[in-house]
């Protein structure tokens, strides 16, 4: 049902990267000049709508699994959907019976997994926040934007779902075709309600792994509870230059966020490592454990897990 959903949203934003020849005085052509119409664009939709639907969510521990079950009606305020004028896409929201069973026992992988996988095409869902509603920061639309089965089809160049234009409301989420509300980006209202501190570590949902995610704040020491709390920052930044695309297989442009691949990760940038995550102690787990933070700035959600993701949060 998610392939629908791309399909929507990659009709929505279906501008195509074009090359152009230039005439020269003498009547001839130069090299071809590979120019890109797509454009970053962080505008978001209005979040002044209050469900009648009721949140329903149960986490609970049954042997070695967390089993967290949802209907995936947030908690807070959204955008407008549905079919109706000035909607943000034309899908409603609606309740859905999602079970989540998750190792409650995480072990750390030889090698960091990523979310897309543009060998196998594989694409993963990240988790789920404490309020039941799930954390998806792929936007799947992979390069020439022609849909999915495209011959051409590049996965290496994805848009990124917070700097393109695909319906997001102010929680940076939309819907899907099935009525699914997901987080593409920070939840920004989830976080306000729960006023979290900033000299305290916050829970606010688990990985597909089963490692814990918390909102930006951790110890300076990872592993003194004793050390002050401050806000984690993300090790990636944007690629200088341009894109080596020629506008036919690839994109060209400069790097300026509108795909996934803009980014790079320099490690020790910040204090966060590839997965936006690092190891310590957290107070849910004292004696120490692999944990995420989600970011205000890129990648917000993490495009990596430390571990195995559990199979219900595969995608595709």
């Amino acid at each position: 049902m998610k392939t629908l959903k791309f399909l929507v949203f990659g009709t929505l934003i279906f501008l195509l990267s074009q090359c152009t020849d230039t005439e020269t005085d003498d009547g001839g052509t130069t090299t071809p000049e590979c120019t890109s119409d797509k454009v970053v664009d962080k505008s978001r939709g209005a979040c002044n709508e209050t469900l009648t639907l009721v949140p329903s969510v149960k986490i609970e521990i049954v042997g070695a699994n967390r089993v967290i079950t949802a209907n995936s009606i947030p908690n807070h305020k959204v955008g407008l959907f549905g079919n109706v004028a000035g909607s943000l896409n034309p899908n409603a929201i609606r309740a859905q019976n999602k079970t989540y069973t998750i190792t409650n026992q995480p072990v750390k992988a030889s090698q960091f997994f990523s979310l897309t996988n543009a060998t196998t095409l594989s694409l993963w869902s990240f988790g789920v926040l404490l309020n039941g509603v799930e954390l998806d920061p792929i936007a799947a639309e992979p390069w020439p934007h022609q849909g999915l089965m495209a011959t051409n089809v590049n996965w290496e160049w994805n848009l990124e779902a917070t700097n393109v234009k695909i319906g997001l409301d102010c929680n940076n989420a939309h819907v899907q075709p099935t009525g699914k509300y997901h987080y593409h980006g920070s939840p920004t209202l989830y976080l306000q309600n729960a006023n979290i501190p900033s000299n305290k570590m916050t829970l606010v949902g688990y990985a597909a792994d089963g490692f814990p995610v918390y909102y930006k704040y951790a110890y300076t020491n990872a592993t003194d509870a004793n050390s002050a709390v401050i806000a984690m920052t993300s090790s990636y930044r944007l690629k200088s230059g341009k894109r080596p695309g020629d506008g036919v297989i690839a994109p060209c442009g400069s790097f300026d966020g509108v795909y996934s691949n803009d980014y790079e990760f320099v490690s020790g940038l910040g204090t966060l490592d590839q997965a936006n995550g690092r190891e310590g102690v957290t107070p849910e787990y004292p004696t120490g454990t692999y944990y995420y933070l989600i970011t205000d700035d890129f990648p917000n959600i993490p495009r990596y897990f430390r571990g195995t993701p559990a199979p219900e949060f595969k995608v595709n």
